[in-house]
């Protein structure tokens, strides 16, 4: 539940975000430790900072606009169907 609580989060503290598409995937080196790869569907740019302060000062290793959309997806899909959560979450 703490990537959805994340989202929620995200989308009361900003106005710039309309949905969000996660992938939680395990860890290389430790099976048991997660990370999670989100992409934010805005109206408008955000910021690294305020991509921060929406998903509560937590830590965000890599923030970047996408230029290439096939390559981002191939990357941030690679597990699915291998025990991992994911969904895409709609700003109510």
């Amino acid at each position: 539940m703490t990537v959805r609580n994340w989202i929620g989060r995200l989308f009361n503290r900003s106005h710039k975000v309309d949905n969000v598409f996660f992938v939680s995937e395990r860890d290389k080196g430790d099976y048991y430790n997660l990370h999670v790869h989100m992409l934010l569907d805005t109206n408008t740019d955000m910021t690294y900072k305020e991509v921060r302060y929406g998903l509560g000062n937590i830590s965000v290793g890599d923030y970047q606009p996408i230029y290439n959309n096939e390559e981002v997806c191939k990357y941030v899909t690679k597990y699915i169907g291998k025990d991992v959560d994911y969904d895409i979450v709609f700003k109510s």
